[in-house]
């Protein structure tokens, strides 16, 4: 499979995991995740060397939209996590916040 291929089943993939975390299902982010990583595992470095600079320019486009795909991931998740914890503060999920301190529980 070519490097082209792999940046867009990365794409399709992250553009899946965003719209599973807004509909917080946590089935499918998980096989999403993990589907991920496998594509990820499958992009060598030495492919990427290899790569002409019209596919590294597109490899570089595709991960600037999955970036900020990710970005948006994390924030349906907090929101999630922010919603638990005003709704039932007890059953708040034990978290590390940005400074790396434990908070909910």
């Amino acid at each position: 499979m070519n490097a082209r291929n792999l940046f867009d089943q990365l794409l399709k993939t992250a553009e899946a995991q965003h719209l599973a975390a807004r509909r917080v299902d946590g089935v499918a982010l998980a096989r999403l995740a993990r589907e991920r990583a496998m594509i990820q595992d499958q992009i060598s470095m030495p492919a990427l060397i290899a790569m002409n600079p019209a596919d590294r320019a597109y490899a570089k486009g595709i991960l600037l939209r999955v970036r900020e795909l990710d970005r948006r991931i994390r924030c349906c998740a907090q929101l999630v996590i922010d919603s638990i914890s005003t709704i039932v503060p007890a059953a708040a999920p034990m978290v590390y916040n940005a400074r790396g301190y434990l908070r909910g529980g």
